[in-house]
């Protein structure tokens, strides 16, 4: 009977344990609080315009609600939209809105906060920074759960569009538009997203220093575990870096590269890459500097750069990714076979030989005589003069005339546009060419980018979440627009004006691989890289699984799905 007893109570153990395995399980718990550094400051906290702001766009994600939003892997799903049918032709779509939803003070959202909030965009007054996205573009009230968009002409990427925030309208029509950004809603924000406006924290010179967040127990969706969301604000990223060494705060919005070895417990920290599609490239710009009209020039130039060096050396090919193409790699547009000129100097010399460059060399008694050449009297010898000594010792290359390839490339001054502009310098002048790097700040830089005024300009584009090049690559977006380098051909434009006005995704594919393959051999400019995004929390925030984002703002896009707290639950 000991030994029937014994064994009984040996399976009975056992069993226990099984079932413990089995059975109980950790779970995330509703509780926690999440507190993340930013550098800048929150100025409108209202969709109509935070995307001038990233600091405004990350808060204002969490606040307001949206027609379409981001998933994890960056593909657009349906927020307050339930379903949608979109016309043959393009140009008609008809959106359901999801019921019973609230706004943060427990009034009802209605399509007519929708209504009022497409109509705030299109309205110049406001001068929402949305303004200039939905020309063309008309919505009315179907019934009181359908809306209609109506389009003058079909675009394939409309509905990439519709992420903006909604705004309630009985609160927003008392202030009249003109007013609209002095108003108080624009830092004490009330919106229908998944966390709410609790408070926020001035310091003695009115400067705000935080904005806390907590959750919203009427949120119509998933609901997030994590109680609070607290953003602090720095005026640069050593000091947010500080902060997140002194452990005020669990994560930070993005971590430069150049500042990877100032965090003390790197051990303690999730290091988030996120694949980003923005495409570095030098982009030229043959009105400013005539020797980039030739195209044998331009493909000598991509041939004699080694791009793979730059990227896996010089950068670090764990912080970038080689791109070749105006189109992200990770598109299901893009085409791989594309040409890529891979790192060729002999090709390169003979591309500048047969565009009539030869190799003419400077040496001391060159340089001596020119230095005699400044008192010259003769303007044009002394300006040949003046240009002898600046290129200094060399093989340089010059033309028949005896003008020499001199090239201004201009960039923003920051570490990495630095470290890469030098490096295509030391490239570059292997070949004869002389290169004058120009490092600005981003202010001027972005006069520069306005007024087309550079010959070589080393800058970073963000594509949307459907490829659409059209803003960078149409010959209407080269004096005014986005065109940087005021590249202009009429198979391209009409290839772009037809891709975007398709639905139809294979056809879409075959103008966008014939457009990839113009680029490729007309070089308007030389596609190098695309940096990923690190986006640094504590450890101690779990299940973070963002992949790929458009915007800064889309890191937080499965916040609902991160938590800190668990408990012990049975699970049958």
């Amino acid at each position: 009977m000991k030994i029937c007893l014994g064994v009984i109570i040996l399976n009975f153990s056992f069993l226990g344990i099984r079932f413990y395995q089995n059975h109980l399980k950790t779970v995330p718990e509703t509780g926690g609080e999440y507190r993340e550094g930013l550098v800048g400051t929150p100025k409108y906290l209202n969709p109509l315009f935070s995307s001038l702001n990233d600091v405004d766009s990350d808060i204002s994600q969490l606040v307001f609600s949206s027609l379409f939003k981001r998933d994890r892997e960056g593909k657009l799903a349906g927020d307050l939209v339930e379903s949608y049918k979109t016309s043959p032709d393009g140009k008609t779509y008809d959106l359901k809105i999801r019921p019973n939803i609230k706004w943060h003070d427990k009034e009802n959202l209605t399509v007519d906060d929708i209504v009022f909030t497409f109509s705030a965009i299109k309205y110049s007054e406001y001068k929402s920074s949305l303004y200039s996205s939905f020309g063309g573009v008309e919505l009315q009230k179907v019934d009181d759960q359908n809306i209609r968009f109506t389009l003058t002409e079909s675009y394939a990427a409309f509905l990439d569009l519709l992420t903006f925030g909604i705004i309630p309208q009985r609160l927003w029509e008392q202030i009249p538009p003109s007013s609209a950004r002095l108003a108080e809603l624009n830092l004490k924000p009330i919106g229908s997203g998944p966390y709410k406006f609790k408070s926020l924290v001035k310091d003695k010179n009115g400067n705000i220093r935080a904005i806390n967040l907590i959750l919203n127990p009427d949120y119509y969706g998933p609901k997030a575990y994590i109680k609070e969301v607290d953003f602090y604000f720095y005026p640069a990223y050593e000091e947010m870096v500080s902060a997140l060494n002194d452990n005020q705060i669990d994560g930070i919005n993005y971590l430069p590269k150049s500042m990877k070895s100032n965090i003390v417990a790197a051990g303690s920290y999730n290091f988030n890459k996120l694949v980003l599609p923005q495409l570095t490239a030098v982009f030229f710009n043959p009105a400013n500097n005539g020797i980039l009209a030739d195209k044998k020039v331009r493909q000598a130039l991509n041939y004699a750069l080694p791009k793979e060096k730059l990227v896996n050396e010089i950068l670090g090919k764990d912080d970038y990714n080689l791109i070749y193409s105006p189109i992200s790699s990770d598109s299901p547009y893009y085409f791989s076979e594309i040409k890529k000129y891979e790192n060729n100097l002999a090709e390169a010399e003979k591309l500048l030989k047969d565009a009539e460059w030869q190799s003419g060399e400077l040496n001391d008694e060159a340089i001596k005589k020119a230095q005699e050449d400044l008192n010259s009297k003769d303007a044009d010898a002394k300006a040949k003069a003046e240009t002898i000594i600046a290129m200094g010792k060399g093989k340089w290359l010059l033309n028949k005339s005896g003008k020499y390839f001199i090239l201004r490339l201009t960039t923003v001054d920051v570490e990495e546009n630095s470290k890469t502009a030098q490096f295509i310098k030391e490239s570059w002048e292997k070949i004869g060419v002389k290169v004058e790097v120009q490092l600005l700040p981003v202010e001027e830089i972005q006069n520069l980018v306005k007024n087309k005024d550079y010959e070589a300009l080393l800058y970073g584009i963000t594509q949307g979440a459907d490829p659409d090049p059209y803003a960078y690559w149409h010959s209407s977006q080269a004096e005014k627009g986005l065109n940087i380098a005021n590249y202009s051909n009429k198979t391209v434009d009409a290839l772009l004006e037809d891709a975007r006005a398709t639905l139809n995704a294979g056809v879409r594919k075959d103008k966008y691989k014939k457009f990839q393959e113009i680029i490729a051999d007309d070089v308007p400019a030389i596609f190098l890289y695309s940096p990923i995004y690190d986006y640094i929390q504590s450890k101690s925030i779990k299940n973070y699984g963002v992949i790929k984002i458009y915007a800064p703002a889309d890191r937080l896009s499965d916040i609902n799905e991160w938590y800190i707290k668990t408990n012990k639950k049975i699970v049958w």
